[in-house]
């Protein structure tokens, strides 16, 4: 009975960050091809390099309560102690969120001409404001994922429709980029509510004790981050080497890859709070994991031009070449985020899981950006793989050095 009751909770939380995905999915397949359209090669770019700073805004404001916030929620015994540990890691992501606030702000306006200061200010303040309040590292720690993907469907119908309805010219780039961050601030106001009414939470903030906290997610931040340095900030160097067109291209293809592989990140990341209380296997999440990355590259080498074609027109020739190349990556992910949910961090391994991140991403950062600078796209895409299989390998001996103890 305790068996099935796991398989359940798996199952629901699977459930609701999938379609959590999903969402994000649609979204992106709608907006791409429609806002490469109308806001044209030049407010494309500098709508995707606000897309983009907001990704790492959200991923520096959430420091490493992703990891070690769940992992504290989800073994707490004790339900009088939610609101504390909620306080207590919301106030984290209060001093990372004003601090991400500010680099992206000076970032942004270094990178984008003719926009003023606080206009620049006021998005990534709407952006972070709104994530911060979504708070998915509490709902993910005591597995209720409903209210999540619920807000963020609201948010993202809001999102596509005001896209679509009021978008119309490059010369609403900035609406366009506004209507992003209101989908943010809509998701965090919906789940405020539901922690409200479910969990009778009120937003407080414990900064008592906020430096400890800081020092302790330290070795999970840079565990978490460090890949960013081989996927997400390449995409920005290659923007200022290719064509508009090629790098459309690139672009798709790593977000298409990327959605391949969320499939395998949601289901180790639902098993993760589970398999922190000892009541899952490490073994069958590895197992699920790389037999989910078959569909994807199968679909990708037998179906590839149809689907690319079929899904984002004519425009995008090169979408599918990338695609292939990109494919061994999927196979490589769905294997580290197996070790990484499932055994290195439920077992509170955060230094060896920050080592193995950091070196992989150091070696794989320093070795392709050459490859960028000498093969371009080509370069980045080889990069890419290459980082995903080092990570494998790496944890795989120190799983095996380990197990030996």
């Amino acid at each position: 009975m305790k068996k099935i009751l796991r398989l359940n909770e798996v199952a629901k939380n699977l459930l609701n960050l999938t379609s959590i995905n999903v969402l994000n999915l649609l979204v992106t397949l709608v907006t791409i091809p429609f806002l490469s359209r109308v806001l044209g090669p030049e407010h494309y770019g500098y709508y995707f390099i606000f897309i983009s700073a907001s990704l790492f805004a959200t991923i520096l404001t959430d420091y490493s309560t992703q990891i070690t916030g769940v992992r504290d929620v989800a073994k707490n015994k004790d339900p009088r102690q939610l609101p504390r540990l909620y306080a207590q890691y919301q106030a984290v992501r209060f001093v990372a969120g004003l601090f991400s606030c500010l680099i992206f702000t000076v970032y942004t306006a270094c990178v984008i001409p003719g926009i003023s200061l606080p206009v620049i200010a006021a998005y990534y303040l709407i952006v972070v404001s709104g994530h911060y309040l979504t708070a998915s590292w509490f709902h993910q720690g005591i597995s209720q994922l409903s209210a999540l993907a619920v807000a963020t469907l609201l948010s993202r119908l809001v999102h596509i429709v005001a896209l679509l309805l009021w978008v119309r010219s490059p010369a609403d780039m900035l609406l366009a980029v506004f209507i992003n961050a209101l989908a943010y601030l809509l998701t965090g106001l919906y789940a405020v509510r539901c922690r409200h009414t479910q969990n009778g939470l009120r937003e407080n903030v414990e900064f008592t004790g906020v430096w400890s906290r800081l020092c302790a997610g330290r070795d999970s931040f840079i565990g978490d981050f460090a890949p960013n340095l081989y996927s997400n900030i390449p995409l920005l160097i290659i923007g200022s080497l290719v064509s508009p067109a090629v790098f459309a291209g690139f672009s798709i293809a790593m977000r298409l890859v990327a959605i391949a592989g969320s499939v395998q990140l949601m289901l180790s990341k639902a098993a993760y709070p589970i398999i922190a209380k000892g009541k899952g296997t490490f073994g069958r999440l590895l197992q699920l994991n790389v037999l989910l990355s078959a569909l994807p590259v199968l679909v990708i080498f037998m179906f590839g031009d149809r689907c690319v074609t079929l899904f984002l027109g004519s425009g995008y020739p090169d979408v599918t070449g990338y695609l292939k190349l990109l494919s061994a990556g999927i196979l490589f992910n769905g294997m580290l985020t197996a070790y990484s949910y499932g055994y290195f961090l439920p077992r509170h391994l955060d230094r060896e899981f920050r080592n193995i991140s950091l070196f992989v991403s150091l070696v794989s950062a320093v070795t392709g950006y050459v490859l960028i600078y000498l093969f371009s796209v080509t370069g980045a895409i080889a990069m890419f793989v290459f980082a995903r299989m080092l990570f494998v390998m790496c944890y795989a001996l120190t799983h095996r050095r380990l197990s030996r103890r």
